[in-house]
């Protein structure tokens, strides 16, 4: 048995923010709070998310997050003034971020107790404040996932709120409010909506719905993002780069995720790296980890990575999944070696038990079972690659 989650509405292709008004009629809030950040303001895109308001913008106020990535204590803060000022809708615009903390706001609002208690699966005890979700970048998916993700400053890593209450009421998927990503964003967005497409066809609790959206994602993907990466202003990519993302996220979100999130939370605080990074560099070595036992996943895997694997072994075709990946890190100039971010030989094990560790809220979802000794080891072809 399995089930679906995903939002009520989803409006998606070029042009899309202009159903905003429409989703507001269907609600019919009094008090809106837009969550954002600040460089989606000085881009002009809440402005236009306002414009495409209609009537509804005069009862809109606006909270910017000033920090690059979400924690506790701005969502909490965020929180106080929903239940302060009495809002019943929020509509999150931006990258992963400042959705995330609209999320969490949401329904942190409705739980008195704050919100490390709610850190973890199926903790909450209510539906949060509706929510609008506005993404600005093609790679998180927020916008269609069943987890608010924050940083822990307590802790050194990120957690979630991983629970169906999170869900967006509605997510407005814009390829239009992508272009404006350089070259490096573009490709790093990209590649964290690949490891989604990826860790969530092989997932543990990965299901014929959900591996029919990653799939399609993986196809997008191998086509689309070098596309996208090499020329900001292809629309075709644009479009097809957002499409991907919000696939990938819905089918993950309901799969689960794996090895790969779980050892990322290890490398996302070091230095020169960011989610996306950790991702990116570990999924290749992960991918080989996984594969063995699961040969015949795999090979799917890499057929839908566009891998021509017609003729060769279920192990050869395996194989030809982590080197796509190899290839599309390539094409976008990204290395796939740690030694290459400045972390030292003598650093690898540490770091390696470290993600160990902060991962093991993850790691149950993997496809195959990963001890300390295993992650060392993936850390360790990762280094010299």
């Amino acid at each position: 048995m399995y089930y679906i989650v995903q939002p009520k509405i989803l409006y998606m292709g070029r042009g899309a923010l202009q159903g905003l008004e429409k989703i507001l009629r269907l609600m019919e809030p009094r008090r809106i709070l837009i969550i954002t950040g600040p460089t989606v303001t000085k881009l002009g895109i809440v402005d236009r998310a306002l414009q495409a308001m209609g009537s509804y913008k005069h009862r809109v106020e606006t909270f910017i997050n000033p920090k690059p990535e979400g924690d506790v204590a701005i969502v909490e803060e965020c929180a106080r003034r929903v239940r302060e000022r009495g809002y019943d809708l929020i509509i999150g615009i931006g990258g992963g971020s400042p959705l995330d903390v609209a999320k969490g706001a949401a329904v942190v609002a409705v739980h008195e107790e704050g919100m490390r208690p709610l850190l973890g699966r199926d903790r909450l005890r209510r539906k949060g404040i509706p929510t609008v979700l506005v993404p600005t970048t093609a790679g998180s998916g927020t916008e269609v996932t069943q987890a608010a993700v924050v940083h822990v400053p307590e802790e050194g890593c990120k957690k979630s709120i991983w629970d169906p209450r999170t869900m967006a009421e509605a997510a407005i998927v814009d390829p239009e409010l992508t272009l404006h990503m350089p070259p490096g964003l573009t490709a790093e967005t990209g590649l964290d909506a690949l490891v989604h497409a990826v860790e969530g066809y092989a997932a543990h609790e990965a299901n014929p719905i959900s591996k029919m959206y990653t799939s399609e994602a993986m196809r997008l993907i191998v086509r689309y993002l070098v596309r996208a990466y090499r020329d900001g202003s292809d629309m075709e990519a644009r479009e097809a780069m957002a499409r991907a993302a919000t696939l990938a996220a819905i089918g993950a979100t309901n799969s689960g995720l794996g090895a790969i999130h779980a050892l990322a939370l290890g490398l996302d605080s070091w230095e020169g790296f960011n989610h996306c990074r950790s991702l990116a560099v570990l999924a290749p070595w992960v991918m080989r980890f996984n594969r063995v036992g699961n040969e015949t996943l795999y090979a799917d895997i890499a057929r839908y990575l566009g891998e021509r694997v017609e003729g060769l072994s279920v192990e050869e075709a395996s194989l030809k999944a982590s080197e796509a990946v190899l290839c599309i890190l390539h094409e976008v100039g990204m290395s796939s070696c740690l030694k290459d971010y400045e972390i030292r030989e003598e650093e690898v094990k540490p770091l390696a038990r470290e993600a160990y560790r902060v991962g093991q809220r993850l790691l149950p979802m993997n496809i195959r079972e990963v001890s300390e000794e295993d992650a060392i080891g993936i850390f360790q072809k990762a280094f010299g690659a």
